[in-house]
């Protein structure tokens, strides 16, 4: 098999996923389900699911990857609060 694609560090690993030894197709229904879930919480978020979800393959795993603006739509913003 050929290098892994190279991580951007800009895109946030959501998902990460071991890769079987062989091709099996329950394998791939996972991530395409991971990929579909990201995809519905783009379109919420206003967002072209295309240019804001990628999946990268290495040699030993399949991470799903978000855009900044993705991850920051789907990351609330921290609050500080403290129970009395």
């Amino acid at each position: 098999m050929g290098q892994p694609e190279e991580a951007d560090a800009t895109w946030v690993e959501v998902s990460s996923f071991c890769r079987p030894c062989r091709p099996e197709p329950a394998f791939e229904e996972l991530v395409a389900e991971d990929v579909e879930r990201w995809r519905g919480i783009a379109v919420e978020a206003g967002l072209v699911p295309e240019d804001n979800i990628r999946v990268r393959r290495g040699d030993e795993e399949v991470a799903v990857e978000v855009s900044p603006a993705l991850d920051a739509y789907f990351t609330p913003v921290q609050t500080l609060w403290k129970a009395e």
